[in-house]
C-alpha cells in the first residue's frame, strides 16, 4: 500500500504564496507612505505646489489698488484739472495773504470779497483777464475751456512731458474783488510772480442793489478772509487759491475757501461760517 506524498517544511523558509502575501503588503504599505510624504507640506488641498505653480499663481495675483477717489494713481497720471493745478501753483510765488494785502491798499477803506488765483498767457497789460470764465480770452479760470493748453504743462509750468511749450503756463494773477463801506465792488489785477498791481478799477455794471447786498454782507461778517483760510488749512495743509464771502445754500453767511494739496494736486472747497468762524463744510474735488 502506498503511502501519498505530502511535503515536509524546511525549517526556516515559509510556503510560496505566503511570500508573495507579504511582498504585497510591504509594496502597499511604501506606496502609503510616499502617498503621505508628497501630502506632508501641502496647501489645505493635499496638493504640494511646484515651483512653477507658485510662480504661476504669482503672476496672476492682482496687483494692489491705485489710489482711491480719483487721485494720481502709480503710475503718475493726473487728470486735466490736477494737472492744471501741478502747473499753476509753482507760477504763484506771491501767497493768497500777500496778495490780498495788496488789492485792499490799492482801494482805500476797502474790505476783500473775493480772490482768485488764475493763470494767463497773455502779455503784463493783457486785458484778456476781464474776460467771465468760459470765455476765449486768455485769463479763463483754472478748469475752464479757454485753460486747455496748460492742460499739458509740467510741474514748471514752461513745458508738457512731450517738450511742447504751454503759452498758458507763463504767468499767474491774483484776480481780486474789493469792497468800501457803501458796497462799491474794485476789480484788482495783482501778479503772483511779482505782486505788482497790473490795474484797479470799480465794476461799472454794480446797480444799487447789489451795491446793499454787498454792503450788508460786510458788515454782518465778523472773520476775515485770512481768519477763514486759516481755518480751513488747519482743516488740511495746502495751498490756498480762492477766497469768496456769500450765502450758502442754506442762507448762512461763509466765506468759500479753496486749498490745493500737492500731494494729489485735489482741490478742496471749505465752507466757513463768517461769524463764528468754524469749519461747517467740506467738498473735494478729485477731478
Amino acid at each position: 500500500m502506498s503511502r501519498a506524498y505530502s511535503p515536509v517544511p524546511i525549517p526556516g523558509r515559509r510556503p510560496r504564496p505566503a511570500r508573495l502575501a507579504l511582498t504585497a503588503t510591504c509594496l502597499t504599505a511604501c506606496v502609503a507612505l510616499l502617498a503621505g510624504c508628497g501630502d506632508d507640506g501641502g496647501d489645505g488641498d493635499g496638493d504640494q505646489a511646484s515651483p512653477t505653480a507658485s510662480a504661476t499663481k504669482a503672476s496672476q495675483a492682482p496687483s494692489g489698488p491705485s489710489q482711491p477717489g480719483g487721485s494720481p494713481s502709480a503710475s503718475g497720471r493726473l487728470t486735466d484739472d490736477q494737472a492744471e493745478r501741478r502747473a499753476l501753483l509753482p507760477l504763484a510765488r506771491v501767497d493768497h495773504a500777500k496778495a490780498a494785502e495788496t488789492a485792499v491798499a490799492k482801494v482805500p477803506g476797502g474790505r476783500l470779497v473775493d480772490l482768485e488765483l488764475r493763470g494767463t498767457g497773455g502779455d503784463r497789460g493783457d486785458k484778456g483777464t476781464d474776460d467771465a470764465p468760459g470765455d476765449k480770452g486768455t485769463d479763463d479760470a483754472p478748469g475752464d475751456a479757454g485753460a486747455a493748453d496748460a492742460r499739458a504743462a509740467g510741474p514748471s509750468g514752461t513745458a508738457s512731458p512731450s517738450g511742447m511749450a504751454s503759452p498758458r503756463a507763463r504767468r499767474a494773477e491774483w484776480i481780486a474783488k474789493v469792497a468800501t463801506k457803501d458796497g462799491t465792488a474794485h476789480r484788482v489785477r495783482v501778479d503772483a510772480g511779482s505782486g505788482e498791481v497790473l490795474d484797479a478799477a470799480a465794476e461799472a455794471d454794480q446797480d444799487g442793489d447789489a451795491k446793499r447786498e454787498l454792503s450788508a454782507q460786510l458788515s454782518k461778517a465778523r472773520r476775515t478772509p485770512e481768519q477763514a483760510a486759516r481755518a480751513a488749512t488747519d482743516a488740511k495743509r495746502g495751498t490756498v487759491t480762492s477766497v469768496e464771502l456769500g450765502d450758502d445754500a442754506a442762507g448762512a453767511l461763509v466765506w468759500s475757501v479753496d486749498v490745493v494739496t500737492p500731494r494729489d494736486w485735489n482741490k478742496t472747497t471749505f465752507a466757513v461760517d463768517a461769524v463764528t468762524g468754524k469749519v461747517v463744510g467740506e467738498h473735494v474735488d478729485r477731478d
